[in-house]
This record gives structure tokens, C-alpha cells and sequence, in this order.
């Protein structure tokens, strides 16, 4: 189990390094802004202002579409449908996140979870991927999350 997650981990990274975005078609359908001073220390912002900038996929062609819902802090910045696409179908989402520690929780519809913790630095920008896969069955379905200091590839 933990050489599939490996290996699925790798292909997201190889296909963030490889550039692998949807280029045609409409573009999806961008998230509200929060552009308030009382706004909460989690928000979607425009892109310029984000200092996380999250991409999430559905790497599955079984659960096709997939829901995801996505929360930073308990503040929730992603809840909806994502399409295969041919794996190649990344969302941007970028996010005002507050310097220090933070928790990233992600739910798929399909009931799987993940939880994790990330720090977010006093100045500089993060660069997150979130992706959702299965390999051959349903017992298999999992989330990975990917974080770094530099831009992904495809980004």
C-alpha cells in the first residue's frame, strides 16, 4: 500500500514537473474573493495576493467526477466537482494564509480523508498540489497533499 502511494505521489510531481494542465475549453468556474480587512485569515484571494498557491486534481478515472471538499484551519476554500479530464486537469485555487502553523483537511465523496499540518513562512510564497486517486479498487482510493517553497512545474 504505502509503494502505491509512493509511486501515485511520484506521478504527481512528474506531471507537475512535466507541465500537465488543461489548456483548452472554458476556464473553471473561479471561487468568490474575499477582498474585505475583516476578512478571516484564510481566503481565496486573487492570484497575485495568494500567498499559498494550491492546485488540486482527480488523478482517478474510476471516480469520475470526484467531490472535494478542502479546509485550512477549519476554513473551507474548495468544495466542488473535479473531472479526470485525462489527468491533466489542474485547478488553481490561490489562498491568503497567515505566517505560522496550519492543518489542511481534505474529504472526498468517496469518503476518504486526509489531515495534515503545514507552516507557512513570515514572507515568501508556498506551492501546494492536492490530488485525488484510486488505483484498482475502491480499498485503494487516497489523497496525497505536496507542498514546497518553489513553483510547480506546471504552475
Amino acid at each position: 500500500m504505502n509503494r502505491l502511494r509512493a509511486a501515485t505521489l511520484s506521478v504527481t510531481v512528474l506531471l507537475a514537473a512535466a507541465g500537465c494542465t488543461k489548456e483548452d475549453g472554458p476556464p473553471p468556474p473561479r471561487p468568490a474573493v474575499s477582498q474585505s480587512p475583516d476578512a478571516p485569515a484564510v481566503r481565496l484571494v486573487e492570484t497575485d495576493q495568494a500567498d499559498l498557491h494550491l492546485w488540486v486534481s482527480n488523478q482517478s478515472f474510476k471516480d469520475d467526477p470526484v467531490a472535494l471538499t478542502v479546509s485550512i484551519d477549519g476554513a473551507e476554500i474548495v468544495d466542488r466537482l473535479f473531472a479526470v479530464e485525462h489527468q491533466h486537469n489542474w485547478v488553481l485555487f490561490p489562498v491568503r494564509v497567515a505566517p505560522g502553523h496550519h492543518v489542511v483537511r481534505i474529504v472526498a465523496g468517496t469518503g476518504v480523508e486526509k489531515q495534515e499540518s503545514f507552516t507557512m513562512p513570515e514572507t515568501g510564497r508556498r506551492y501546494a498540489a492536492i490530488d485525488y486517486g484510486n488505483a484498482m479498487d475502491e480499498r485503494q482510493r487516497h489523497v496525497n497533499w505536496f507542498i514546497q517553497s518553489t513553483p510547480i512545474g506546471f504552475a
